[in-house]
């Protein structure tokens, strides 16, 4: 648990912000690399090596971190990880060639694979009676800081200055990493208890439906993000700004959604809620992508999309987290996420290879409208459990 000088609420705001911070540069990279790839001469292939190095860097450091949080303090691995990230976007602004440039997005994924299993494990702490809402709100903000970060380097962009955008990022990490040294206390980790090995953990079914889960989750998520612009721009002749500005409003409406239904977990439970929300999701999507509408249509859809297909990422996270003693709260989570980040890494690929065999918009059935179906019916075998809280005094 982490105490604060002052309320849990505080702990929770000033958590939530430097989350924000790391958002705004993972959820950006994509609207620099144009300009990226002008400024150092390279290709499509190697841009998008540029682009998932941070991914697989931060996958291969969450279980590990995760499991080094629970031996040691969260609240140092949660510093140590945006001290790296921090670097890591400083050693961005300042990369001459695309060596160094590799480099330092290989380090900015090593700080955030340390920092997140910390920081869902300390906001699920800090608000453990509300911990659906708490995880809403730790997922919420980071579609949240995606929209700020890909506007401010947008804007940077425009201007031909995208190193720009990261210094300011960059800055914004560091004052966030001085504001956390100083506002949040240590609290000490129970290391009594002997540690699982990780294929332990793979042997408890909460754990690992909700690994699978947020592995089919990114999947459909990335695929989105990164074919659903082309789908607009293809499929309903919307012009390139039209279908930029409705996958930024439905990562807008992800950040509410994430936020409100994990609220509604608190009281409904978090299975349902993933059902329900899983089940509306299929059906928004058919119509999505199955028929033709206005620009004004277009963003009803994506609103309703985004909404509904936001809280699994932080329900499946919560679910791990009250499957397990406390003592291994952030090993779970890190592990669970390892699979989540795979997908991310995964799902754009698959997308494209079932693109140049159906076309796009079977592909897009395929990874965004079928996967969350399975999803939903893989969410069936899930066992609730709700611990019963014990109130804490901060």
């Amino acid at each position: 648990m982490v105490f604060i000088r002052g309320s849990k609420v505080s702990a929770v705001v000033i958590l939530l912000l430097g989350y924000i911070t790391f958002s705004m540069f993972r959820l950006s990279l994509g609207v620099a690399i144009p300009d990226i790839m002008v400024e150092m001469s390279i290709d499509e292939l190697r841009a998008g090596i540029l682009y998932s190095i941070p991914l697989w860097s931060t996958a291969a450091l969450l279980t590990p971190a995760g499991y080094l949080a629970d031996r040691f303090q969260r609240k140092k691995l949660l510093l140590l990880g945006y001290l790296i990230l921090g670097l890591g976007v400083i050693g961005l602004v300042f990369s001459s060639s695309y060596f160094a440039t590799s480099a330092s997005l290989l380090l900015a994924g090593v700080g955030a694979g340390i920092l997140v299993p910390s920081y869902y494990t300390l906001i699920g702490e800090a608000l453990k009676n509300v911990r659906g809402l708490a995880l809403g709100l730790a997922a919420g903000v980071y579609h949240i800081g995606g929209l700020v970060g890909s506007i401010l380097v947008g804007f940077f962009v425009s201007l031909h200055r995208w190193r720009a955008a990261y210094l300011i990022i960059g800055v914004s990490v560091f004052c966030m990493l001085i504001l956390q040294f100083i506002l949040l206390k240590h609290a000490t980790t129970n290391t009594e208890k002997p540690q699982p090995l990780l294929f332990e953990l793979l042997k408890i079914r909460n754990v690992v439906v909700s690994a699978v889960g947020l592995f089919l989750e990114s999947i459909a998520l990335f695929a989105a993000a990164a074919w659903l612009p082309t789908f607009f721009i293809t499929v309903n002749r919307l012009d390139a700004a039209a279908a930029g500005l409705l996958l930024g409003i439905s990562f807008l409406a992800r950040g509410f959604g994430s936020i409100t239904l994990g609220a509604f977990s608190d009281r409904f439970g978090r299975k349902k809620v993933i059902m329900i929300s899983g089940f509306a999701t299929v059906i928004i999507t058919l119509p999505l992508l199955l028929t033709s509408y206005p620009f004004y249509v277009a963003v009803a859809y994506v609103i309703a999309y985004g909404f509904f297909a936001s809280p699994y990422w932080n329900l499946f996270i919560t679910i791990s987290q009250e499957s397990v003693n406390r003592e291994i709260v952030s090993s779970v989570t890190g592990l669970v996420q390892t699979f989540g980040l795979l997908g991310s890494a995964v799902g754009p690929i698959i997308a494209g290879a079932l693109i140049t065999r159906f076309g796009l918009t079977l592909a897009l059935i395929f990874t965004i409208t079928l996967t969350i179906f399975i999803l939903a019916l893989l969410s069936l075998l899930l066992i609730e459990k709700r611990p019963k809280i014990v109130e804490e005094r901060f």
